[in-house]
């Protein structure tokens, strides 16, 4: 029997889906860049259709057929917002080279005649291996098993074992022991076959490391996984990338969720055969709704704590090692070879590789007696979502010298530990010449005799002192007049003047936050709270961008003799706005109190000398 046909009347001819969202019709593909002989995965997904009335798939020209169509359904929570999608599924094999299209499929939506987009994929030459249909990506090995929501309770069913066993949230770590400045990825992860809302009640603390949250990974939407061969749909709650600040052990605590499941509890006293396959199983519950009752259940889950073991750096390192761990390169040019006396002169030092890249810092740099050198400035460029982090570092050095001359630069020398060799790599860059030649607007000295500079002396005096008169009497009639008419726009604009001084206030460090709350903008108030309080916090220590971390501030602010109560207050913010990265949109709110509790932090920092 076909069964190509049944299935695809199947999908035109299932329940409505009550939802007030805007249907949508999409095609979506695993992959963008294939080789001849391998595959890709097409999913023609209908969202938010209250009723399919048609469906034609398209004709694929350029790809052969290996499966399909499969049919799929669920529901997914997306800050908040509940879809419920159809999805028909293939996989193809490209007949030849080159930028293949996929073409969209054709639908009636609502009674309304929707096509989905088409998707351009781009095929090379065949690898060496012979073709697996079924190759050890899990994702494709997934197609031929059902993740989808489990949510029918037989009436002896008990509902909190069939939670216990197909809801579960786990951390999964790339390693368990690195070295001080290794990156360790952290992902936090809920696997379900259920019907559930979920909600972060608790997230773990990180002390000892430097946090960088890999956004894009939360816009991937959920992919099907196995747990001891048990397929389950895969939601992302949390990946960073951590980089250690010290040795030692370290346990990563567990997230916390709050989840709300639902089941149908079936009123059919009779089981289906066990005889039935699973395409048979579908069929009959397409074919027939479900009867039962709607019943809500309560669990709260969490993730097993993790133990991470952080070894310390061996000895050894070069004296101008200052932190960097991974593998680097690095080039330095000279932006300026001539210059004149007092002008700046600029070097541009390029560090480029994988590893703690945020931590780098500029080395230092000993140039001969007599320049003059400024802080360098700093550029970067950093995948963040690479783990490794991956990009570039600029460092530029700006200086001046007050004498003409040919100068020679030394090399500006750059380490730092390869945990893969596990050894220290030294790089120095190439010494330069600057030539400093006279300022442009010098003059060549003229000798003269004494008496002609006497009388052409006296000449200047007397015209000097004829011009300073001259300019005196202007000034004071001048500022005569601007006086008076200052006088008079006082007493226009305001009767009663402050006898006090005019003082210049500095720039609220907090005024954007609090732009933000009076706007009810959450998501920007919580950041920028976050931001004010960096601002003060880097100019009172002296902290720069690249060396912002939350130990090391503490630190350096009790030193100055900030208070415990006010550096566990600055934890408690800290925390707050952190807090942001898990709560989804729509529950966001302003906290009023957090922002009293910022402006109170930063007269307290302000204060500190």
């Amino acid at each position: 029997m076909n069964f190509r046909p049944f299935i695809l009347s199947l999908f035109v001819v299932c329940s409505p889906i009550l939802l007030s969202a805007q249907a949508s019709f999409t095609t979506i593909t695993d992959e963008l860049t294939i080789r001849l002989n391998g595959i890709v995965q097409v999913q023609y997904v209908v969202e938010n259709a209250g009723r399919i009335e048609s469906f034609q798939p398209p004709v694929f020209q350029d790809f052969r057929v290996m499966q399909g169509p499969m049919e799929t359904s669920g529901m997914t929570m997306v800050n908040n917002q509940l879809s419920e999608y159809k999805a028909l599924t293939y996989v193809l094999q490209p007949l030849h080279k080159g930028r293949l299209t996929v073409p969209g499929a054709t639908a009636v939506i609502n009674g309304k005649k929707m096509v989905s987009n088409k998707v351009i994929i781009e095929v090379g030459d065949a690898t060496a291996q012979p073709y697996n249909p079924y190759p050890r990506n899990p994702g494709i090995s997934a197609l031929r098993e059902s993740a989808e929501e489990d949510f029918l309770l037989g009436e002896q069913e008990n509902a909190n074992d069939k939670i216990k066993h197909n809801l579960l949230v786990k951390l999964d770590l790339n390693k368990t022991s690195a070295y001080i400045g290794e990156s360790i990825v952290a992902t936090y992860k809920l696997y379900t076959r259920l019907r559930s809302e979920s909600r972060v009640s608790k997230r773990p603390s990180m002390n000892g490391f430097s946090v960088y949250d890999m956004p894009d990974a939360y816009g991937g939407g959920p992919v099907v996984e196995k747990i001891n061969g048990k397929p389950f749909m895969m939601h992302i709650i949390r990946k960073s990338q951590l980089i250690p600040l010290q040795e030692g052990g370290f346990v990563l605590e567990p997230v916390e969720l709050e989840n709300n499941v639902r089941f149908l509890r079936s009123n059919n006293k009779t089981s289906a055969p066990a005889s039935k396959s699973p395409l048979e199983k579908m069929f009959d519950d397409l074919l027939s709704a479900p009867a039962g009752e709607w019943e809500d259940h309560k669990a709260t889950l969490s993730s097993e704590p993790r133990q991470v073991e952080i070894k310390a750096l061996p000895e050894g390192a070069p004296t101008s090692f200052n932190g960097s761990v991974g593998k680097f390169s690095l080039t330095g040019r000279l932006l300026d070879s001539s210059v004149s006396v007092g002008e700046n002169a600029s070097y541009e030092l390029k560090v480029e590789g994988s590893g703690n890249l945020p931590l780098l810092n500029a080395p230092e740099w000993k140039l001969p007696a007599g320049f003059d050198v400024f802080e360098p400035s700093v550029a970067e460029e950093i995948n963040k979502m690479a783990a490794p982090m991956e990009g570039s570092k600029v460092f530029t050095y700006t200086f001046t010298m007050g004498k003409e001359g040919v100068y020679t630069l030394p090399p500006l020398e750059f380490s730092y530990f390869d945990p893969v060799g596990k050894s220290y790599k030294l790089l120095q860059t190439e010494a330069a010449t600057l030539t400093v030649v006279p300022g442009s607007g010098r003059k060549e000295k003229v000798e003269i005799s004494g008496a002609a500079l006497g009388s052409e002396a006296r000449e200047n005096t007397r015209i000097w002192l004829f011009g300073g008169v001259l300019l005196l009497l202007f000034m004071v009639i001048s500022g005569f007049v601007y006086l008076r008419k200052k006088k008079q726009q006082i007493a226009a604009i305001a009767p009663v003047v402050s006898a006090d001084p005019v003082r210049v206030l500095p720039p609220d460090p907090l005024a954007a936050a609090k732009q933000a709350a009076e706007q009810h903008m959450p998501h920007a108030f919580y950041k920028a709270i976050a931001a004010g309080l960096w601002t003060v916090i880097a100019e009172k220590t002296g902290l720069t961008v690249s060396a912002q971390q939350k130990e090391m501030a503490i630190t350096l602010l009790a030193v100055k003799g900030m208070s415990t109560d006010n550096l566990q207050l600055l934890k408690e913010c800290w925390s707050q706005c952190e807090w942001a990265l898990y709560v989804p949109a729509g529950d966001h709110a302003v906290n009023p109190q957090l922002l009293a509790q910022a402006v109170q932090l930063v007269a307290a920092i302000e204060q500190l000398t």
